[in-house]
């Protein structure tokens, strides 16, 4: 089977796992993926003597596949996590000219406004915020107004092209900005879903090996294949 076969077919139980049983995982979950598939190959081997200690051996069955989906979402998850860590560095390197672009932009329409105090007060409005998001949303604004109110603008020979270039680099980085914020609810829900999915698979695993330190207790070499 297919990582993504196997999501398919555990999706609905790892979706209804209670959240307030998830467990968040200690370890790199490639590593844990690794020590749970050997779980199964060496349980596997073991299996009706831990049947005959009262086992469900149907958990030695659900270890690989259950596994398989759990490395899906986690690939899932770490595409999200990547993209929303080069966001945030494009955002870095993007958002300070903007910042001057829109100061830039708010002197000029200050001076060419000065004598609309209709549209002065739009401007001042403009310039209230100081956040990431208001930056955004002020080229937009500021594109808007200047269409609006092209004669003062042309009266101090303003270049009228920055006003088309306002608006598309509000556009850009408000899609970069939600990227850099973590695009929040599709992240959480990836990020919970494969906690949901370690979880699942961590009590399974740790059922079996509960039973094979407890049949193996006599038996040195079988019982290390019980511990973590």
């Amino acid at each position: 089977m297919s990582y993504t076969e196997d999501f398919e077919q555990w999706k609905d139980a790892i979706a209804n796992f209670p959240l307030e049983d998830v467990k968040l995982p200690n370890t790199p979950i490639d590593e844990y993926v690794v020590s749970v598939n050997t779980l199964a190959i060496d349980a596997n081997e073991d299996r009706d003597v831990l049947a005959g200690a009262g086992m469900d051996v149907n958990l030695i069955d659900e270890l690989t596949p259950l596994s398989g989906a759990l490395s899906y979402l986690q690939a899932e998850w770490m595409g999200i996590f990547r993209a929303r860590e080069n966001a945030v560095v494009e955002w870095k390197e993007q958002s300070p000219p903007a910042f001057s672009f829109r100061d830039e932009l708010l002197h000029d329409f200050s001076f060419a406004y000065r004598n609309r105090e209709d549209v002065r007060k739009k401007v001042a409005r403009i310039r209230e915020g100081s956040s990431n998001a208001d930056m955004v949303q002020d080229l937009l604004e500021i594109a808007v107004l200047g269409e609006k109110y092209p004669e003062p603008l042309e009266s101090i020979n303003f270049d009228r092209g920055k006003l088309s270039q306002a608006r598309t680099l509000s556009h850009s980085l408000s899609e970069l900005l939600a990227a850099a914020n973590g695009a929040a609810d599709d992240g959480n829900a990836t990020k919970t879903l494969r906690d949901k999915a370690y979880s699942l698979l961590f009590q399974k695993d740790s059922t079996i090996r509960e039973y094979g330190r407890y049949v193996f207790w006599k038996d040195e070499d079988r019982l290390s294949r019980y511990y973590r």
